[in-house]
Formats: structure tokens, sequence, C-alpha cells
């Protein structure tokens, strides 16, 4: 069995089955996890109908006790959503029935419940279920199949939300001590809830006036430059600490949900005159540091983005800075004569 890279840098494999010549993407672009995959292909050959028909509850516990274990416990949590949703639709049998088209007819049933209309979700669900299949695509449990024809649905890209400082001002003046801080750390350092539900005091840097975000969402960690509101309130709340944590609200016993924080938060502003969710007050700090005049780049580096694409979506917020920008272009000289 040969291995070998296409212009890409996708690994693929090049063997024999039964005097047939068969070229298999790896679906990797790193070299010591294509041998791996490869080997495991020499191990098993399997030809087309040769695959074993496995149930497919079995192909769910052997994927959540090999591969979830591995990952944060978010992917676990969204895995099991979307496990739930397909129980409603009605589980296969065996892993032989989820082919594109059941994955198709799944996704029309999501919408079909769906209380909100919002692709994201149905997307997000449907996603979970189709990594399930190509991870038994990799165990050669199955046959690969052509998962691209189930076609995502399109997430309207709206404008962005946030608070303005008034707004802001109004949040803190209804909340108790331990919301405001939430507020103050959603709003002046963009963190995220998860982040927010983790944050220990030994992350707190006095000195340095920062705090370490540890990695969360993504693999990356950050540090952010403490605002002085935010300082005075974190210096406030270590005086009577009750333990690690920095963050005490909602339901303690629930700290590694997804959803800490988050619930709590809205019943505790429902009934403010303008929309809260708790996402809205990372987008607050973003958007004022843009309107501020401060680069995407470092707006990106500080709200931990894996790329800068993903910080574009407050760049329209900035039209002053843009305005100016365009103004420093070097004017263009008359055109000088030229003799015949």
């Amino acid at each position: 069995m040969n291995i070998y890279k296409d212009k890409l840098g996708t690994f693929y494999a090049d063997y024999f089955i039964n005097g047939k010549r068969v070229r298999k993407s790896l679906r990797t672009k790193q070299k010591n996890i294509a041998i791996l995959k490869a080997g495991m292909l020499a191990q098993k050959p399997v030809g087309k109908g040769d695959y074993p028909n496995c149930p497919f509850i079995d192909l769910v516990e052997r994927y959540k006790r090999e591969v979830l274990v591995l990952r944060k416990p978010g992917t676990m949590a969204r895995f099991m959503s979307a496990y739930h949703r397909l129980e409603q639709f009605g589980l296969p049998k065996t892993i032989n029935e989820v082919t594109p088209d059941f994955l198709q007819k799944f996704q029309i049933f999501l919408k079909s419940i769906s209380t909100s209309g919002k692709a994201a979700g149905i997307n997000r669900n449907v996603r979970a279920i189709r990594t399930l299949m190509r991870q038994a695509e990799a165990w050669n449990l199955i046959g690969e199949q052509r998962w691209s024809n189930v076609h995502k649905l399109r997430e309207p890209k709206g404008r962005v939300e946030f608070h303005s400082p008034e707004e802001i001002a109004i949040l803190l003046d209804r909340m108790t001590p331990n919301w405001k801080l939430v507020i103050l750390l959603g709003c002046r350092a963009g963190l995220r809830r998860g982040e927010m539900a983790q944050l220990r005091w030994q992350d707190i840097d006095f000195a340095n006036n920062q705090i370490y975000v540890a990695p969360n969402k993504t693999d990356k960690h950050r540090f952010v430059p403490l605002a002085k509101d935010l300082r005075l309130a974190l210096e406030t709340a270590k005086n009577t600490a009750m333990d690690d944590f920095v963050v005490h609200v909602g339901e303690e016993s629930a700290r590694n949900s997804n959803y800490f924080i988050t619930a709590a938060y809205k019943k505790h502003t429902e009934k403010l005159p303008f929309r809260c969710f708790l996402h809205k007050l990372r987008h607050t700090f973003a958007s004022h540091l843009v309107q501020a005049g401060v680069d995407l780049y470092r707006v990106s580096k500080l709200l931990g983005h894996s790329s800068i694409k993903m910080t574009e979506i407050y760049a329209h917020l900035a039209p002053a800075d843009l305005q100016t920008a365009v103004v420093n272009l070097p004017p263009i000289p008359p055109a000088k004569q030229i003799n015949p």
C-alpha cells in the first residue's frame, strides 16, 4: 500500500482489492495520521458490500467511548443533543441505514420541529451525526459516502447586537455584585460564558493588570488587560471570595454545563426595557473597541478568535476610521505636459 498527497496536501491511500486498484482519501493532511489510517486499511481490506452491518447504537457507544471522551465536554453535549433529536426522528437499527438521503430527511425533520427557525441549530445537529458517520468510515464499518450532498442550510448574517454605554449603566445599577462582575467580565474583557464559569482567582494577575484566559472554545490561551472598572470590581470581590472560582451565579452544580450562567442571566434581565443575552456582552466589548478606533487585528487577539475573519463582523462599526484611511491617500498631481 502506498500513500501520497494531492495538490491541496490531503493524503490518499493507493492499494489493490481482489486485483482492482483502489484510491481512497485518508481525510487528513498530517502524515502520521495518514500512516495510521493506511495501516488500518491494510489490516482489514474490505470491498464494497463486505462491510459488517453494525448496530447503530453500538457505533454510538464506541464513538462516545473512544472519540468524544477525548474531546472537550461541550463536544459531547452537542453530540448528545443531536442524538436526542435523532431519537425523536427515529433511530436507525443499523449503520447501513444512515445514508446521505437519510441525513437529508433528518434535516427536513429538524426544520419542521424547530420553534426558532434558525438554521444554525439545525446545521449543528446534522453536522454532529455526519461526523459520527465519517468516523464509522475511518473505522471501516461502512463504505465511503457522499456526505457533501447534504447541503447545510444558509445561515443569515445579521448585524451584531451590542449594548450602548447607557444600557450597561442600567444593567450594573439593577444587578447584584455577583452579576455586576459577570457583566464587566463580558463587556470589559470579552469573556465567553465557559471562560467566566472556569475563571479562577489565580488567573487574575493584579501585578501585571491582566487576566489569563485559559483555552476553552479554541485551543489558544490569551491575556486580556484589566479595564479600570473591571479591576475595581475584581478587587472588591477578592476580599469576600468564597472559593477559588471568581464567578458565583446561577446553579453552582451546573458549572460544567453549556448553559451555566446563560439561563440564569436571561431570567435576571427579562424585565429590562432592552434585549439581553449573555453573549451580547462579548459583542459589546468588541464593538466598543472597534468604535474607539482599535484595529481588527488587536480586537481579534483580545477576543481569542482563531482567525481574523471571525472578527470582521464588527468591521462596519468603524466607518469614520475607514473615511480617515481614504483621506490619507496621496494626492494625484496634474499631468505633466509632454512635448511632441
